[in-house]
């Protein structure tokens, strides 16, 4: 073993020499640093633009996991929800993918879907399992918008389904709501839209959309009605009961068919049609021309409502529009005005189509005794009418051609006329001096006794002359017994001449 120190050993010097190259281990933070630049470059450069849904409420929503999808496929995903600063709803911030920005202007709609129950389908079960997911409508035209409120149910037709969109006018909708089918010939082809009233508040105008190919059955000519329920008819040949589906029977419906008369050419998106009350209503004629009239009436009008038919001698030529109520405050009174709509090419041979010669020949009919009356259209339910018709009594009137509407002269109900008459004759009864006439009738009736008791004393005294045991009664018997011996003798003469003839002159010969 050595004994030798550290201080005897010999410590060699070391070199230092400068490199040439850079050392390779800069190279990978180097690397690295531009990688993850150009990372971030491209994920910020493939960001999708952010836009805020609002809705009123978060259900079945959740922040980095519900998705937005079109047709299945994400477009896009929930990042943050957070409610709205007065309390009425929530926000959610989504991004969307970078190739959707151009769907994201005015007109794309979103909304929830989920598990749905609504006009008569069943939707979004697949969510049950899933999860709720937003859905979007996207369109390509438009201003581009950032926010957007959300619908609060899908839409029943979105725009990548093909078909046509058409518009109905009604004055009633009915059971006719969003989601409510529209058949063809008892097969589900459509569905409605939307139903709202019209800008002027007259009609309900009720948006349907019919799919492809269904859509190319509509022409300008095609009808529509409303199978909503049972449809009963009664007529001749009995009751007619028709329901178009289950579903119309319990949600209600739409149908539309072709007619017998013509196709016509086919009908264009956002075609106008009338939604007719049933089949019935379609297969009568269409008329363009409409006059509206009002007639007023003072006495109770229950059982008139709108649409009521107004006729002429039992032929429908137009409808009741319109029942009121009206105070006159210079008469101090109330009137109702009702307000009628004729349909002049009901009325044919009559040239009432023109304005002009419309208003000469309804004065001249009114003059001749036209007038507007109310009658029962059904005894059973009580339901009236307006009958137009000729009264050769009525008192003479004319048509007060004001506005906005002319004024037809009325006559009373004939229930009313037969109430007044007997008002009348109890006005007359009441102003009857009643009292003298019951003395009058007391002194006829004494007179009347006094004249009787006479008699029956007149009828005492004849039947004292020719009673049994009166002297009258003895001379009358002693005097027909008398007569009857003289008819005897007679009748034995007449005997004796005819047998002979000759004893006139030579007497009665004696038997041998």
């Amino acid at each position: 073993m050595s004994s030798e120190t550290p201080d005897d050993l010999e410590v060699a010097e070391a070199m230092v020499t400068a490199r040439r190259r850079p050392s390779i281990v800069w190279l990978i933070p180097l690397v690295a640093a531009v990688v993850g630049a150009f990372v971030a470059w491209r994920t910020f450069s493939e960001r999708g633009p952010e836009i805020q849904i609002s809705f009123q409420s978060a259900e079945g929503l959740e922040a980095g996991k519900t998705p937005i999808k079109f047709k299945d496929v994400q477009v896009g995903m929930v990042e943050e929800i957070r409610l709205r600063d007065d309390l009425s709803g929530v926000v959610c911030t989504a991004r969307m993918v970078k190739d959707f920005e151009q769907y994201l202007v005015r007109g794309t709609r979103f909304w929830v879907t989920r598990a749905r129950v609504a006009g008569g389908q069943v939707s979004g079960l697949g969510t049950i399992f899933s999860g709720s997911y937003i859905g979007v409508d996207p369109l390509r035209e438009g201003k581009s918008k950032r926010k957007f409120k959300g619908l609060e149910t899908p839409p029943i037709v979105t725009r990548d389904q093909p078909g046509r969109h058409f518009v109905l006018h009604s004055y009633g909708a009915g059971s006719v709501d969003v989601g409510t089918p529209v058949f063809f010939r008892k097969i589900r082809v459509g569905e409605v839209v939307s139903s709202e009233l019209d800008e002027t508040g007259e009609f309900v105008s009720v948006l349907v959309f019919v799919h492809d190919p269904h859509y190319k059955r509509v022409s300008t000519s095609t009808r529509f009605w409303n199978v909503s329920g049972v449809q009963v008819q009664v007529g001749a040949s009995g009751v007619n009961v028709n329901v178009e589906s289950l579903t119309s029977l319990l949600i209600g419906g739409i149908a539309f068919e072709k007619p017998s008369g013509g196709v016509g050419p086919p009908a264009p998106n956002g075609a106008l049609f009338t939604l007719y009350d049933n089949q019935a209503a379609t297969r009568r004629e269409i008329y363009t021309q409409k006059a509206q009239y009002v007639a007023y009436f003072d006495q109770s009008v229950r059982g008139l409502e709108p649409g009521a038919p107004v006729e002429f001698r039992g032929i429908q030529i137009g409808e009741v529009r319109d029942v009121k109520l009206e105070y006159v405050a210079d008469k101090q009174e109330f009137l109702i005005p009702v307000l009628i709509e004729i349909e002049p090419e009901r009325i044919a041979n009559l040239d009432m189509v023109d304005p002009a010669t419309r208003r000469e020949g309804l004065d001249l009919l009114v003059k001749q005794g036209l007038r507007a009356q109310l009658q029962s259209g059904n005894l059973l339910t009580g339901q009236l009418l307006v009958q137009l018709d000729f009264h050769d009594d009525a008192k003479p009137a004319e048509i007060v051609w004001g506005e906005p509407y002319p004024e037809l002269p009325t006559v009373p109900a004939p229930l009313e006329e037969i109430t007044g008459g007997v008002q009348r004759l109890v006005k007359r009864l009441e102003s009857l001096p009643l009292n003298e006439v019951v003395k009058s009738m007391n002194e006829a009736l004494q007179a009347a006794r006094d004249a009787l008791t006479q008699g029956q004393k007149t009828l005492a005294t004849a039947s004292s002359l020719v009673g049994p045991d009166s002297p009258a009664n003895s001379e009358l018997r002693r005097a027909l017994v008398e007569m009857s011996d003289a008819a005897r003798s007679v009748g034995l003469a007449a005997d004796q001449i005819q047998q002979q003839p000759d004893s006139l002159l030579f007497g009665k010969e004696d038997e041998q």
